[in-house]
């Protein structure tokens, strides 16, 4: 098993992993919130003709918490997908966290 670690920051969406990574099966994935307040997740696959599709938009994690997600929701087609978080404010901090 083979671990990818993150430390994201602001609001910018950060590609987790490539259509061409080779990762075939997430067994689970982690957001932890490091910042000083709630923050606002989306989590989303995007195709090469660059639409959205959301597992979801604006989540939010209070302080100090973590959200863990299991292999079933965060499976896709990474041949057809890349991978991709974003926060919704520019000083928002997290730890992504995925386990494959």
């Amino acid at each position: 098993m083979a671990i990818q670690v993150n430390n994201i920051s602001g609001s910018t969406a950060v590609e987790l992993i490539d259509i061409n990574s080779g990762i075939n099966k997430i067994n689970s994935m982690t957001i932890a919130n490091t910042y000083s307040s709630a923050i606002a997740i989306d989590l989303y696959l995007k195709n090469a003709g660059g639409t959205d599709y959301y597992i979801f938009k604006s989540l939010s994690i209070p302080t100090g918490q973590t959200l863990k997600l299991e292999s079933d929701e965060v499976s896709f087609d990474n041949t057809i997908y890349n991978f991709y978080i974003k926060m919704g404010g520019g000083s928002d901090t997290a730890s992504v966290i995925i386990k494959y």
